[in-house]
């Protein structure tokens, strides 16, 4: 019997560490994914695509920045602009989305599956309002500091 709850403890400590360590390990946050599957719904998966195309120039800067490398002007200025031209799209796309995902013609597998897609976006739309905020903006913190001095 002894030996059998020796085990058990065992088996108990590895779990808690497996379960553990992941959670202590990064302190970056990680790079969201592109759906794997497209929708089938134009206005969807085009919406997608330009979401996740900012998202990608948006987490470069946000990784090159805090690894400490000067980002030269003329390549901030570059991705700026593309920036602003796949917000464009976006804003493009956003009519013919709602009108796409509200009428009867689409499958409902399609809808789910768009609407997974677009969830996956919004997370990533998230990510990008909250860094640029931050660089462009600045954070309420640095806004104190300011005050202070």
């Amino acid at each position: 019997m002894k030996a059998i709850s020796k085990l058990h403890q065992y088996i108990s400590a590895v779990i808690v560490v497996i379960f553990l360590i992941p959670l202590f390990g990064f302190s970056q946050p990680k790079r969201q994914k592109p759906p794997k599957r497209a929708s089938k719904i134009k206005s969807v998966d085009q919406f997608v695509d330009n979401t996740f195309d900012l998202y990608h120039k948006v987490f470069v800067y946000d990784s090159l920045t805090q690894a400490g490398v000067e980002v030269p002007s003329e390549i901030e200025d570059a991705l700026v602009e593309r920036a602003e031209r796949d917000l464009d799209s976006l804003w493009q796309v956003l009519p013919t989305i709602v009108d796409d995902m509200t009428s009867g013609n689409e499958n409902i597998m399609r809808k789910g599956k768009a609407t997974i897609n677009l969830n996956k976006s919004k997370k990533a739309l998230k990510y990008c309002i909250k860094t640029v905020k931050a660089y462009f903006v600045g954070t309420d913190e640095e806004d104190e500091e300011d005050d202070k001095n």
